[in-house]
């Protein structure tokens, strides 16, 4: 949705877009790369003029020809007239660029910068640099809208991620293939800018003795377990609003989600939204009271009152808004500043009903930075995405960890997230499914009883499994095998009679596809990840010391089971669940494969494979469940994630035909710098077109994606080992 600023009239963004584009970029084919992350990224070489003395907007775009992440900078050489409304935006595809806000804005963590929108009031020459991460993009707009002109030189990022040539790596992979050479080499760049190096996210606020200084940020909550069950409360703080209002949010989910208030200040105006900025859905908005005084630059005493469904604000004693809502029902709260606006907060105070407190900070050093993850990354970590989320993810981390392996080989950032994931085991055994990158790892586990995604502690284990395996550090295995042994106990304790995985909790059923039903229940997915991890893990338990027959007996008894009761002879593949029996999905037929569940030989490897390519495969890519689970509710979406196991399954089995037909159909595509929607890295989802499958919020640099880069060189690699043992060696022929 359209958002214009007070200074920038609807009209007068509407010309903007119609005016005529200057695309800018590099001679070269891709953005350079440099040898160290202090260097500087450019968009384009020389100098860019923007003038708009002709009453237009002046609009220039570079583009980067593949995306790149960092902090922005650019250098002004010259500003004559207003050069006072100058904005840069960043957005992944060129089509984000028609939207005011881009692909943004993109509050879940204080991973990086809120908005993809940075303005700029330009007075004289100097250099101009941002203090928060801008996560990936490929194009940037440069739009000067107020009557001046700009010269501008070295408009570009220092990368917060190794920038590393892809030539240059610790892994490898060549064939007499260009198109698969793109694809490994466009997997491995994905994964170099989702590994985030240690303390390289800057706080997220700037915090003085005066009080803490938040400019355009969206609000980030306390991050306690309490706190984010909160149905009851009153938060109070103080406010000097410097630029426009300020903003706090109650009632709201860890991924920042609640009831956003905004107090435009210099508009007299006050709202309420859905979420977490004012782009979100707007569900109240009044007058700020004309009887508040001092305004802009004064120290204002705000108080709330929360009462589940019922939220009440005042002023400096003042009522200033009644809200009674049903969007939102409990959760924790934060401080910030809607786009534009800027403030400083002090003397934060919540406290229950009865007025004991709850949290205070007086907000004037930096000790409460970590209670609501605003501080920088402790450790180094692997991430989701470089644009969205920049959140540390068990699942995806089964595939990055992976490809990385045979990559960049950071395994500081792997062990890192790990490390941090890992230490939220909850007390029966399960892990919670994900973390921000500014968390500290937990010394004693949580005593919750409840996670989500229960599928991800499964995937996480496999990481681990896959790691140690790697490196066949004994040290490694012996710290995790307790815990993998507490999750495959949980499992086993969850085991119907009839040897089957069983989820009784709905809550647990979410998976990576989270738009989609959540499952419960005996359903194929989780007992395949179930039955994987049993397999995988084997060998890091005995050399954790811990006996692993008993864990091979379950095992096999679970295959056994699955074979059984799961599959349909009419689709010829494991059917989603016992509740959705006429379709099935694309990574549980595959995980079935890798572990080794089909073990009746009219249940072949072949007959799945085939299955799939039949059933689920389009020109461009595998749908990830059959048309019948489509109809049943789930998503006609393609999913790279999905797809990195059914290519390892049929690299596994040594199915040349079926790898080369994902390899071709969906990742090529992704890899091809013709592609409309290129950015030299691989996308979180596609939709039926072959386009990002999200929209706007898709995620265009993902590393769930990059499962090529470790399947191939797996696959090298055990066809290398077979020649040379003199064993007959199926290699994948060239199309």
């Amino acid at each position: 949705m359209l958002r214009p600023t007070s200074w920038l009239s609807l009209g007068l963004y509407l010309a903007s877009l119609t005016q005529a584009r200057t695309i800018l970029g590099r001679q070269t084919e891709t953005a350079p790369e440099n040898d160290t992350p202090a260097q500087l990224i450019t968009g384009l070489d020389g100098v860019v003029r923007l003038d708009s003395t002709s009453g237009s907007p002046a609009i220039v775009t570079l583009d980067y020809n593949r995306s790149v992440e960092g902090i922005p900078t650019f250098e002004v050489l010259a500003a004559d007239g207003d050069t006072s409304v100058f904005e840069i935006t960043y957005g992944e595809s060129y089509g984000a660029l028609s939207n005011y806000m881009s692909d943004g804005p993109l509050p879940l963590a204080a991973a990086m910068d809120t908005y993809r929108v940075n303005r700029y009031s330009i007075a004289e020459p100097g250099t101009k640099s941002n203090r928060l991460v801008q996560g990936a993009f490929r194009f940037q707009r440069l739009n000067l809208s107020s009557p001046g002109v700009l010269t501008l030189r070295n408009v570009g990022v220092h990368p917060t991620t190794d920038n590393t040539a892809v030539t240059q790596l610790p892994g490898s992979f060549h064939s007499d293939h260009l198109k698969l050479n793109a694809i490994w080499e466009t997997g491995a760049r994905t994964v170099q800018m989702t590994e985030i190096q240690k303390d390289s996210t800057p706080d997220f606020w700037e915090v003085t003795s005066e009080g803490a200084s938040v400019d355009s940020l969206a609000p980030q909550v306390l991050g306690s377990a309490a706190a984010a069950q909160l149905l009851y409360y009153n938060v109070e703080f103080k406010v000097k609003p410097v630029i426009g209002g300020f903003g706090f949010t109650v009632l709201s989910d860890t991924l920042n989600s609640g009831i956003y208030i905004s107090c435009d200040v210099a508009n007299g105006l006050i709202s309420a939204h859905k979420g977490s900025t004012t782009f979100d859905e707007k569900l109240a908005e009044s007058a700020l009271p004309s009887n508040l005084t001092g305004g802009l630059g004064a120290w204002h005493t705000v108080h709330a009152v929360v009462a589940v469904t019922d939220i009440t604000v005042s002023i400096d004693g003042i009522p200033a808004m009644k809200l009674s809502q049903t969007a939102r029902f409990f959760g924790s709260f934060g401080l910030g500043a809607s786009f534009g606006h800027q403030a400083i907060f002090r003397d934060l105070f919540v406290s229950t009903p009865t007025e004991d407190k709850f949290y205070a900070n007086s907000l004037t050093d930096k000790s409460f930075l970590p209670d609501f993850f605003m501080g920088t990354n402790p450790a180094a970590v692997v991430v989701d995405g470089s644009r969205r989320d920049r959140i540390a993810y068990a699942g995806d981390l089964d595939i990055a960890a992976r490809s990385a392996l045979t990559s960049t080989h950071n395994l500081e950032s792997i062990l890192g997230s790990l490390d941090l994931l890992g230490s939220y085991q909850a007390t029966p055994g399960f892990f919670i499914p994900n973390a921000k990158i500014q968390q500290e790892p937990l010394a004693n586990g949580l005593d919750v009883n409840i996670t989500g995604l229960i599928g991800y502690s499964f995937n996480l284990v496999t990481a681990v499994a896959a790691v140690f395996m790697h490196t066949g550090d004994v040290a490694f295995a012996t710290t995790w095998a307790p815990k993998v042994q507490k999750l495959l106990e949980w499992a086993d304790s969850q085991t119907l009679d009839n040897g089957l995985f069983n989820i009784s909790d709905a809550s647990f059923g979410g998976d990576w596809n989270y738009y989609d039903p959540t499952q419960s229940g005996v359903v194929t997915k989780f007992n395949v990840l179930y039955a994987y991890a049993l397999q995988e893990t084997v060998q890091l338990l005995a050399a954790g010391g811990i006996e692993p027959t008993v864990y091979q007996e379950r095992l096999e008894k679970i295959r056994d089971a699955m074979d059984t009761a799961l599959w349909s002879d009419e689709l010829e593949a494991y059917y989603v669940s016992e509740a959705i029996q006429t379709g099935f999905a694309q990574d549980s037929n595959a995980l079935a494969i890798l572990a080794g569940v089909n073990r009746n030989p009219t249940h072949s490897t072949e007959t799945i494979l085939s299955t799939l390519s039949k059933v689920l495969m389009s020109p461009v890519g595998p749908h990830a469940f059959s048309s019948s689970a489509i109809k049943a509710g789930f998503q006609p979406y393609i999913s790279p994630y999905a797809s990195s196991y059914h290519l390892r399954a049929a690299l596994a089995s040594n199915a040349s035909e079926a790898a080369l037909e994902l390899l071709n159909n969906l990742w090529a595509p992704m890899a091809d710098p013709a592609h409309e929607n290129y950015t030299g890295t691989f996308w979180e989802t596609l939709d039926a077109e072959g386009r990002p499958g999200l929209g706007l919020t898709t995620s265009l640099c993902h590393g769930w994606a990059t499962g090529p880069t470790a399947e191939l060189t797996q696959s090298s690699w055990a066809s290398d080992r077979r020649s040379r043992a003199g064993r007959n060696s199926r290699s994948l022929p060239l199309p």
